[in-house]
């Protein structure tokens, strides 16, 4: 006789869903970008689903124009102690922690992004749909890369990832709050903003999963660090600076954008489209 459904489902063997700790692979979220000294990094907007595989292909670009701005650095003659140190060993590796250990886990991850980094760009886990987040430590800078993407997604006509959209480079990063910007802020706007030069500007807040600052708080705090008397002023409809402020959960990230509509908005599939022959 067949056995009953309820008996049949428990003479299967139950399949359990992973869930956190040793079980999961753990990502670096985007707020780990905090821990590592004087980076730049990336927001990257794409195709819904594809966002793991956008933020893998955009690394492995970017990296190589990175390997061309940013060579390792010359091999150093050893002096004594040098040698010394060679012969006798290295010192003994840290021990790792326990895998179920995940306060120890993360320690090691937030010292392991203080080190420096043997990748100029590294993929950092935003969970936010159609967004990606990618670090760029020192000494590489994220505006020069994606620049150097740009100037070569305009030559060949073709975007070289099919789920790469909108790349906004930011050049402060800092946690999403009132004082931390206004300290973060100038250093983003320095470099964009000349004393020889007076420049238009409009300010552009981006908002994603965040609730204590709105646009009516980030635009006149952040317009407050544009250098006030080189005769800067702001325009909206065609400015010649887009200053960028994306704030996503407890991180924001400040850049400055010229050339806005010459590089498609900075969006690679617009640009690409453009220039295709």
């Amino acid at each position: 006789m067949a056995k009953r459904a309820s008996e049949a489902s428990e003479a299967r063997p139950k399949r359990r869903r992973a869930q956190g700790g040793a079980h999961q692979r753990h990502r670096t979220k985007v707020a780990g970008v905090l821990a590592m000294p004087g980076a730049t990094g990336v927001f990257v907007s794409c195709a819904r689903g594809k966002e793991r595989k956008a933020a893998l292909e955009l690394v492995d670009v970017l990296n190589e124009h990175a390997a061309q701005l940013y060579p390792p650095p010359r091999a150093v003659d050893y002096d004594s102690d040098d040698m010394d140190a060679l012969r006798n060993g290295p010192p003994p590796a840290p021990r790792a922690a326990p895998a179920g250990d995940i306060e120890s886990q993360v320690d090691a991850e937030l010292a392991a992004l203080r080190a420096p980094s043997r990748e100029h760009v590294l993929a950092l886990d935003t969970d936010t749909e159609c967004l990606c987040f990618l670090a760029c430590p020192a000494p590489a800078d994220a505006t020069r890369l994606v620049r150097r993407l740009l100037e070569e997604t305009a030559d060949r006509g073709e975007a070289r990832s099919r789920f790469v959209q909108r790349l906004t480079p930011v050049r402060a990063l800092c946690h999403a709050d009132t004082e931390s910007i206004r300290a973060a802020a100038p250093r983003a706007l320095r470099a964009a903003f000349p004393a020889d030069r007076p420049l238009t500007y409009r300010i552009e807040p981006r908002i994603r999963a965040h609730t204590s600052l709105t646009r009516e708080t980030l635009i006149p705090l952040v317009a407050a660090c544009v250098p006030a008397d080189e005769g800067h002023r702001v325009d909206l409809a065609h400015p010649d600076v887009v200053v960028v402020v994306e704030v996503l959960r407890n991180v924001c990230g400040i850049g400055a954008l010229d050339d806005y509509e010459r590089w498609g908005k900075w969006n690679v599939q617009t640009l690409a489209e453009r220039h295709r022959t």
